[in-house]
């Protein structure tokens, strides 16, 4: 009988399976774009969806389905404060079943001006207001809402973007003492989510 050859093949196991579940479709294609530009792929199992809830309470509670249903290890949920009741209870369900929020205040694009606006900690009272200062930026002018361009234009500020994110939280949280996360504007730590993906690229 003919010797059997060697499976030259190798079994790719994956560090962990990570969900990132996003309020919105810009979130999601802002992620997905760098997912695929960091080849995490090859790395770890990175998965991210919209969600099917228009709540931020509804988004904990869903990704704690998919988590127990999919037997996912890391969780993230990302969603803005848009003015949206139950923030608090987002955010406590969310500290209980160790489940990591990434949230901007007002909006996702919070993130985007940082690219551009140096610790500027002007708040914003609506997504469409800051949108209209975002659209003063270069490169953004044209911009519109779940466009998949959005990550291919700010990338080459990324250091930059994380760095001003940080700073820019935390002076807003010093001069806010004892205000609840949920209720900061401005505010967002999509540079934690940025920084645990850059972790993890190959």
């Amino acid at each position: 009988m003919a010797k059997r050859p060697n499976n030259t093949f190798k079994t790719r196991a994956f560090k962990s399976k990570v969900l990132i579940l996003c309020e919105g479709l810009t979130e999601k294609n802002y992620f997905n774009a760098m997912k695929e530009d960091f080849r995490l792929s090859k790395t770890i199992g990175v998965e991210v969806f919209q969600s099917n809830k228009v709540d931020c309470k509804g988004v904990v509670e869903e990704a704690i389905k998919k988590a127990k249903r999919e037997g996912i290890q890391e969780i993230f949920v990302v969603f803005d404060h848009d003015n949206q009741p139950k923030r608090d209870e987002a955010f406590k369900l969310a500290s209980d079943k160790n489940i990591k929020v990434i949230f901007s205040s007002i909006c996702f694009e919070s993130w985007y001006l940082y690219h551009f606006k140096e610790k500027s900690t002007k708040a914003f009272t609506s997504e469409a207001e800051l949108e209209k200062e975002l659209k003063k930026c270069a490169g953004m002018e044209n911009y519109e809402k779940n466009d998949f361009k959005h990550y291919s234009i700010l990338k080459d500020k990324l250091t930059f973007a994380k760095s001003n994110a940080v700073n820019i939280r935390l002076s807003v949280i010093e001069n806010n003492y004892g205000v609840a996360i949920f209720n900061l504007n401005p505010y967002t730590n999509v540079d934690e989510l940025v920084d645990y993906l850059e972790s993890q690229k190959v």
